[in-house]
């Protein structure tokens, strides 16, 4: 019953929209009632298309199905790599990580993750000396006004 009436309500929009595109391109634009003919400029109405116009319409809406499908593979790809990573941490044993150590000799330790991987090294070295230089700007006044 829900789907022949969910059926019915695509149809009649169907036709009502089509209707409505039959009754503009036969009478322009005083056929919708509500809409308001401003300027008989094409260029400058809203409800006339011009080429331009037309052309530009369709380059935004590439542009913004463009991003919307790479945006979406771009967050598939990131899950993906995040389920991938939880997947091998459970298939290890559980053991601690110890923040405080610095000795690469301990697998899990600060100090085994920065000598194995020099990228999250760099991060955080330039990290730091962000947060320092924002703190040195910060006490020298540099955001105060004069």
């Amino acid at each position: 019953m829900r789907r022949a009436v969910f059926l019915l309500l695509i149809v009649v929009v169907l036709i009502a929209g089509g209707f409505l595109s039959v009754m503009i391109q036969q009478k322009g634009a005083e056929a919708v009632p509500g809409i308001w003919i401003q300027t008989y400029n094409p260029e400058a109405s809203a409800v006339s298309v011009t080429p331009t116009k037309g052309a530009l319409f369709f380059l935004f809406a590439g542009g913004v199905l463009t991003a919307v499908v790479v945006g979406g593979g771009l967050l598939a790809l990131a899950f993906w790599f995040f389920n991938t990573g939880a997947q091998e941490a459970k298939k290890m044993p559980n053991q601690g990580f110890d923040l405080t150590s610095l000795n690469p000799a301990l697998p899990n330790s600060l100090g085994a993750v920065l000598t194995r991987r020099p990228a999250v090294t760099a991060g955080i070295v330039v990290l730091v000396l962000v947060l320092a230089s924002i703190a040195v700007a910060l006490l020298a006044g540099v955001f105060l006004p004069k």
